[in-house]
């Protein structure tokens, strides 16, 4: 069925469409105008000057570790390995392996969909992803090739270096791995050890980064490599982070990622919140709202190989978050936002979460939905949210509270 968004505010990569509508026919959008029309063909819905994104893209995060508390009773950390051992030994991971995998899978997706993120890449071993990855509520990326890291003592997961990156060239997919994520001698030659392995390219997508030389940057900048800014992380494990300005001063794409709640953000809200303290911090100056919210569209999209993502466009998919924000400066609205803040959240053409005024869009389209609280507000969401979240609580035997996760029955 096609259905249209009018009377919105349409925020393309550079423009604003003040009173536009866009139509959705089945998982595409088939028409962007600047200007409110008339249809008797489609169900049309008034957003009343709601923003209108594209759906967010969250480029680093492991669906398995969507849990709390943090764990890191060393911090800093000397490499990721150290951080593990501490995780692999801690009260916060016993109990979570007391739940089912496939609900820790539904928590990172709903955790996501609450903040009008709509794909994730999950970075775990494909069979394991597969396994799990079922109905979830927003999309994880698929297509791509992988390693751990770029460290003799990086977990086995892919066919090595040489061949993951091979793959990811002759397929045009993202070759995803993390890098630089320490300060021992093999993490901070990570980038020359990916050079020698020829593993440099627009397809190369490297995840934290806190570690780059001038040298590397340049590397980087010269092979039209992507890097994955995860600012919460990174601060909470090793006090630093990515030297975010040099790489994009370079010409690096960078994106964004939340990592996993056991070290990084509860939200991407948070994430956002971070990475423009942390910008005025170490630069002296706030890092434009349009640059971050390309961070999670247009930026990330290229990076992650989605042509078909990032932005409102005809053609591309109908993954779109509406927001309650001002027109005069959209991407601010979207940096600033909040849980409450979040109207409408739609993936693959459908409404998958929003707010208590639209149950007559969901009811029209025969979309099951539960009345949730959402830090106060009320909202609702396709699925059972809730029982996912009561059977967390029955797997751990307590009243587990998930900070992000911040819903009730309404």
């Amino acid at each position: 069925m096609a259905w249209e968004l009018v009377n919105g505010t349409v925020v393309t990569p550079r423009d604003v469409l003040e009173r536009g509508s866009l139509t959705i026919d089945k998982a595409r959008i088939a028409q962007v105008s600047k200007s409110s029309r008339k249809s008797q063909d489609a169900m049309q819905i008034d957003v009343n000057g709601m923003l209108i994104f594209p759906g967010l893209i969250n480029c680093h995060d492991h669906l398995l570790g969507t849990y709390v508390p943090r764990v890191g009773d060393r911090r800093p950390y000397l490499n990721w390995l150290e951080w593990d051992n501490d995780l692999k030994s801690s009260p916060a991971y016993a109990e979570r392996q007391q739940i089912d995998s496939s609900d820790l899978y539904l928590l990172g997706g709903y955790r996501h969909l609450l903040c009008g993120i709509t794909r994730v890449q999950d970075h775990i071993p494909h069979f394991v992803r597969e396994a799990f990855a079922k109905n979830m509520p927003i999309r994880i990326i698929s297509d791509f090739a992988m390693a751990h890291s770029v460290t003799s003592y990086a977990l086995k997961w892919g066919d090595g270096i040489e061949a993951e990156h091979a793959k990811a060239k002759e397929k045009n997919i993202p070759f995803i791995t993390h890098c630089s994520e320490g300060f021992d001698e093999e993490t901070l030659k990570s980038v020359e050890t990916l050079a020698a392995k020829k593993a440099l390219s627009k397809q190369t997508v490297l995840i934290h980064g806190i570690a780059f030389s001038d040298s590397d940057i340049e590397l980087l900048a010269q092979n039209k490599c992507n890097v994955v800014w995860c600012p919460v992380s990174n601060l909470y494990m090793f006090e630093q982070t990515a030297r975010v300005k040099e790489l994009m001063d370079a010409g690096v794409n960078v994106c964004l990622g939340t990592d996993s709640p056991m070290s990084g953000s509860f939200s991407i809200f948070e994430e956002l919140r971070t990475a423009r303290e942390f910008y005025r911090y170490a630069y002296g100056r706030d890092i434009d709202d349009r640059v971050l919210v390309d961070m999670l569209t247009v930026n990330a999209a290229r990076a992650m190989c989605l042509p078909d993502a990032g932005e409102i466009a005809e053609g591309k998919a109908a993954d779109l978050l509406l927001i309650d924000g001002s027109s005069a400066n959209p991407w601010a609205s979207l940096t600033h936002a909040d849980y409450a803040d979040v109207m409408l959240v739609i993936a693959d053409g459908l409404p998958r979460y929003g707010d208590i005024a639209f149950a007559p869009v969901f009811e029209a389209m025969s979309i099951p939905y539960q009345n949730i609280l959402v830090k106060g507000a009320r909202k609702i969401i396709a699925g059972d949210v809730l029982e996912v979240q009561n059977r967390i609580r029955r797997a751990v035997k307590f009243k587990k509270e998930l900070d992000f996760l911040p819903i009730e029955a309404a």
